[in-house]
């Protein structure tokens, strides 16, 4: 979590954002670098459009910048763009590749700073 943020001096540098996104009671949360000339809201906002990551899951359980929370495993079907999401309490969500963004609830600047952060 930032403590400050200035957006003069933000301006053009790395962005770790935090995207988290809820299913019933689980939680997904993508955490990903942005290099971008804009800063703040103006940022956070291509975070809100943007929900390619689901196509970069491995489809073997293991996922290098997203945490799950109360779900066993994701999987993704390129084929149907559609994401299964199995939940710990053995429900599965089955959600469309164009509608990950309607169960994203929280967008967040985690950290700031030059080149690989």
């Amino acid at each position: 979590m930032l403590k400050s943020y200035d957006p003069e001096k933000a301006f053009g540098l790395t962005h770790i954002v935090e995207n988290t996104y809820m299913f019933d009671n689980g939680k997904i949360i993508v955490r990903t670098p942005i290099e971008s000339e804009c800063a703040g809201a103006d940022l956070l906002s291509t975070c809100v459009d943007d929900s390619d990551w689901v196509g970069d899951l491995d489809g073997f359980g293991e996922y290098e910048s997203i945490k799950l929370e109360g779900i066993k495993r994701l999987e993704y079907d390129d084929d149907l763009d559609e994401l299964e999401v199995y939940l710990s309490n053995g429900k599965i969500w089955y959600i469309a590749g164009d509608d990950i963004s309607d169960y994203l609830i929280k967008v967040e600047i985690v950290k700031i700073g030059k080149g690989d952060i």
